[in-house]
């Protein structure tokens, strides 16, 4: 019996399509051996494996790091830095030279220091 008579309804075109669709198996065997060659090798490599999966980690781990830091510093920043450096310079040698022999000894320390001091804070 022939398809076409069991069908009619269908056009010969596509009956004949369907009839040749056996040829079509032979790309799913060939991605079938491929993928397997590909597993049986990184199963019996597992250096391979490891290789690659170090080398992925390391690059994360690179760019992580480089994500992570901030901008280098600027000449501006390291200015700014030396300026609060030495404003706190002058706070300490002002509190430890000044104003706390003076309170150790029970003398109120002079009213210019007390500014001097105030001022330096605020210049922060």
């Amino acid at each position: 019996m022939n398809i076409i008579m069991i069908i009619p309804k269908i056009p010969a075109r596509l009956a004949q399509f369907l009839l040749s669709r056996g040829e079509q198996g032979q790309s799913s065997v060939e991605y079938l051996v491929v993928t397997g060659a590909l597993i049986a090798s990184l199963i019996t490599l597992p250096n391979i494996y490891d290789t690659f999966s170090h080398t992925i980690q390391d690059k994360y781990k690179s760019y992580a790091f480089s994500v992570a830091i901030s901008d280098p510093p600027s000449k501006k920043f390291d200015d700014e830095v030396h300026h609060t450096a030495d404003i706190i310079e002058q706070i300490e040698n002002l509190l430890f030279k000044t104003i706390f022999p003076d309170i150790s000894r029970g003398k109120m320390p002079a009213i210019k220091d007390i500014k001097n001091f105030f001022d330096l804070l605020k210049s922060l």
